[in-house]
């Protein structure tokens, strides 16, 4: 890999980047199959959560739809298992920060955002195995969506938005640690959001000064489109709002992160 990004060649283009982009990625993919402990993060905890919220809050909790409550709250599940997989991401790029490797890349011809690109494309590709998990959890303990083909393809396709948008925001953290583990506990702002949205209850149980927030912000927009695709009923506003904020987020992200990554390659 190495000896493919120090190969000489006129730096610009496209294809040139997309290159880059992939040789990192190829890389971050070793690094799973050679420390399998990161996924557990995208395995074990959405399948501890699914059966959590089945067995102990399923009988507890009305969400006034015809629905079961874990037809309710596995979109909420998803969201959760792609915030998992993007705390790896924090950690990850806060590893190579501190551990000399940015030192070694930036003497290659490579483009200065494929580092970040290409731990993002592996958080990808660990998301769509936490998804494939969770949903296996989800249909074992009685989840059972009304989508058909298109829906699930509608819902799979938001659910990766949120996670790249999610990972971009994780790779900034990363950037911004002092250490490895300073950054994995600021990984938490991911997380937190989720709890104060619709995830696991709906918004309108919720006193109306949270309900303003909660309701309004773009974990609640990405939840309620995922369940609407996957009960197919209409989507209203929340699918066009999902597209522009979790867009909105994963430019901004991408943006700061690049800036702020050569800034530190180039200290």
């Amino acid at each position: 890999m190495t000896a493919g990004l120090g190969a000489v060649r006129r730096p610009g283009g496209v294809a040139w980047a997309a290159s880059d982009y992939w040789e990192m990625a190829k890389r971050s993919l070793r690094h799973i199959r050679n420390d399998p402990e990161q996924l557990m993060n995208v395995t074990l905890q959405p399948v501890l959560i699914v059966v959590l919220m089945d067995f102990l809050f399923g009988g507890a909790i009305r969400t006034g739809t015809r629905g079961s409550y874990i037809d309710f709250v596995m979109p909420g599940i998803f969201v959760v298992a792609a915030a998992f997989a993007a705390v790896t991401t924090t950690v990850s790029v806060a590893a190579d920060m501190l551990e000399g490797v940015v030192d070694r890349f930036r003497t290659l011809p490579m483009a200065k955002s494929s580092l970040i690109a290409g731990h993002v494309i592996a958080d990808l590709a660990r998301s769509l195995l936490g998804l494939a998990v969770t949903v296996a959890a989800g249909y074992a303990v009685g989840f059972r969506p009304a989508a058909g083909l298109t829906g699930w393809v509608a819902a799979v396709a938001v659910f990766l938005l949120v996670t790249l948008a999610l990972s971009m925001v994780a790779a900034l953290i990363g950037l911004l640690g002092k250490s490895v583990e300073v950054a994995q506990q600021f990984a938490a702002i991911i997380v937190i959001p989720i709890f104060f949205s619709s995830a696991f209850v709906p918004a309108a149980t919720m006193p109306s000064w949270l309900r303003v927030v909660t309701a309004n912000q773009p974990i609640t927009q990405a939840v309620d489109t995922l369940r609407a695709v996957l009960e197919n009923e209409a989507t209203g506003s929340h699918l066009w709002l999902t597209l522009s904020e979790f867009g909105g987020i994963v430019v901004a992200a991408f943006t700061l992160a690049t800036v702020l990554f050569r800034r530190t390659a180039n200290a």
